[in-house]
């Protein structure tokens, strides 16, 4: 029977190359570490997070004119309080604590989807995610968190623990709105975990309000809501959702006819959802709606960034280790690796992301989307379970001979 995974590493060097995976990803975030450490304030979002955390306890404007700027919710603001306090210390647990959860929670998700090899996946999955998402573990930025949060929430659902599912959930909408999206998905597909999400939700949005005084907090939360609807709308084009490709090729694209692709996307994710949930096993269901949710902030959030594809990332190294491991030569998973190191064009130089800067990740991402598709319709990892089958039913039985 075929070694799992043969095809994205040589037999006798699966072991190594996972201790090149950890050793890189451990690596790169001491670099970050230290370099924090010595001087918190460079290359770094986090000043933004502290300033809104001293400015909510002061009861002042954390929002300010324009689209740019804190672009959270003020449960963020709360829930940083800890980190602003420590000061430059707690710059460096912010990127600890948020590099740590997404390690753990890659770590989970390899041991739901790949139980046979999990260090050697787990490996090669850090390997893969750490080209895209070096930039946002650089600067400290709040995605990194809001995935972790979002991928334990997704295998918290496939294993059908809906306290906890909505508690995480909720967590990462409460670090960043645009969590709202899986959310959305998960509490229309699953019924059991409906009202423990409402009522996670409800204490989330209320938890600011300990605050010495409410009124002010009051204040501050119409400020947050009127800052999120302006800033959705950003008057300029130099985004990387799907209209920095359509630039990229000269389709502008109206903001009226934007709003109705967002629309109609959200119900084919919606549909595409619920396939997986009838035809798929339901951890890979999960993984589905995550990678939905994924997808769907990749190309239709009219604010995505560069260094918002360590989602997608995450995504595609999961999916490229178990097309590997279930289905050795997989094309897809061969060109899901690629896919992952496309995503890190920002590290080879300006002469390779400058031209492609705004238009490469999106194509990743719609290159991707068939893929997806096949796994929802229940096809990409049944085939992948039935080329195994077929391929145990080719060996013969140590103990038994020859007629």
């Amino acid at each position: 029977m075929t070694p799992p995974m043969q095809t994205l590493l040589l037999p006798r060097r699966e072991i190594l190359v996972a201790r090149v995976g950890i050793g890189l990803w451990l690596l790169f975030n001491l670099v970050v570490l230290v370099l924090v450490w010595r001087d918190a304030g460079h290359n770094t979002v986090v000043g933004n997070y502290r300033a809104a955390s001293a400015g909510w306890w002061a009861g002042n404007d954390i929002y300010g004119s324009g689209i740019d700027g804190f672009l959270y919710l003020p449960s963020f603001a709360f829930l940083y309080t800890p980190f602003w306090l420590l000061g430059d210390i707690g710059d460096v647990l912010w990127r600890l604590f948020s590099a740590g959860t997404l390690t753990y929670a890659i770590w989970q998700a390899i041991k739901l989807h790949v139980p046979g090899r999990v260090f050697e996946a787990f490996g090669v999955t850090l390997l893969l995610v750490l080209p895209a998402a070096s930039a946002a573990l650089r600067n400290g930025q709040a995605t990194t968190l809001m995935v972790a949060l979002m991928l334990l929430g997704s295998l918290a659902v496939a294993d059908r623990r809906w306290w906890r599912a909505a508690a995480l959930l909720t967590l990462a909408f409460a670090i960043k709105p645009l969590a709202i999206v899986l959310l959305l998905l998960v509490g229309a597909l699953y019924r059991p975990i409906r009202g423990r999400l409402l009522l996670c939700i409800l204490i989330g949005l209320l938890l600011p309000f300990l605050h010495p005084d409410p009124a002010a907090a009051w204040h501050v939360y119409g400020l947050g809501f009127d800052k999120l609807l302006a800033s959705s709308q950003p008057s300029r084009q130099t985004w990387s959702d799907i209209t920095g490709l359509l630039d990229h090729v000269g389709l502008a694209l109206p903001a009226a006819a934007f709003l109705m692709l967002r629309v109609l996307t959200a119900l084919l994710a919606l549909l595409a959802g619920y396939l997986a949930l009838r035809r798929q096993e339901g951890a890979i269901a999960a993984l589905d709606l995550f990678a939905l949710a994924v997808c769907y902030l990749m190309l239709m959030n009219p604010r995505t960034e560069e260094n918002t594809y360590i989602m997608l990332a995450v995504v595609l190294a999961l999916f490229a280790v178990m097309l590997l491991d279930r289905r050795p030569g997989s094309w897809q998973g061969r060109l899901l690796i690629a896919f992952c190191i496309a995503l890190g064009c920002h590290n080879f130089g300006n002469w390779i992301f400058r031209p492609t800067e705004y238009w490469l990740k999106p194509l990743v991402c719609l290159a991707f989307l068939p893929i997806l598709l096949d796994a929802c319709l229940g096809r990409l990892f049944q085939r992948a379970a039935l080329s195994d089958e077929l391929a145990a039913s080719r060996v013969t039985p140590s103990g038994s001979s020859s007629p």
